[in-house]
């Protein structure tokens, strides 16, 4: 297992057709598929990325837009950190249900979630949804906005590293509480006992926990191994009856 820090949940949603298996390929294996078939359900996928230095991974669902598939979908918003809103520029029925998707989302979503509306397709020239138009929806709602491509891969990597920027500051900025799943971010295997963050040495109740459970575990190891030869040394051992203590952790 390569290391890393944190692992973000990512979900991907938008209408049938859009490009969103597209645009996971893309961003996971660097290469694109034009006769991609129809998600059934949820695809999942994943990557490494790098943010200051440190190892991020992103944990991606991939969602199927159908009408029929919804309440299957609807229950992998709970516990994302993270969601890509992808329209085709290329069809405006698909701009048009953007406001529908994004009530779903934060209704059924913790109130942080990073959202990110993509414009994909924008190497077509058929365009029914102007650039200006995506940015003023983005504007109007509170996104982050950016048009892309699947198949030359234009800002595929920016939307996905865009999102992890705002989750990852927003740890910086103690926004989440790690120890609640719902928020869709995990310490990752580098982090597990070392969750104080630079400058801020006990910020998080989590790193203090830690911290903890450290100093008892060597409180017990001591008891355990030096504690007799301690007392035996002034001769009191044979006066004394140890009590062993069980630590629950």
């Amino acid at each position: 297992m390569s290391p890393y820090e944190y692992l973000f949940k990512y979900i991907i949603i938008g209408d049938t057709g859009v490009g969103k298996s597209c645009l996971l390929l893309q961003f996971t294996d660097k290469r694109f598929r034009a006769d991609h078939d129809l998600t059934i359900g949820v695809e999942f996928g994943a990557r490494l990325i790098n943010l200051d230095n440190k190892q991020i991974k992103l944990q991606i669902w991939d969602t199927a837009g159908q009408e029929s598939f919804r309440s299957i979908t609807r229950s992998y918003y709970r516990g994302a950190a993270g969601a890509l809103l992808v329209y085709d520029i290329t069809r405006r029925e698909t701009f048009n249900h953007l406001n529908r998707w994004l009530d779903e989302v934060r209704q059924n979503s913790n109130p942080h979630m990073a959202i990110i509306l993509v414009g994909n397709k924008c190497d077509l020239e058929r365009r029914e949804v102007s650039a200006e138009e995506g940015a003023q929806f983005a504007r109007q709602n509170g996104l982050i906005f950016l048009e892309t491509s699947a198949k030359t891969a234009k800002n595929v990597e920016e939307a996905f590293i865009y999102t992890a920027r705002k989750i990852y500051d927003n740890i910086l900025e103690d926004v989440y509480d790690l120890s609640n799943e719902s928020y869709g971010i995990k310490y990752g295997p580098t982090n597990q006992y070392s969750r104080v963050k630079l400058g801020k040495p006990f910020a998080s109740g989590h790193a203090l926990d830690a911290g903890i459970k450290i100093i008892l575990q060597l409180l017990l190891t001591f008891c355990c191994n030096y504690w007799p030869a301690f007392l035996q040394y002034f001769d009191i051992f044979d006066d004394i009856h140890l009590i062993s203590l069980m630590i629950s952790f």
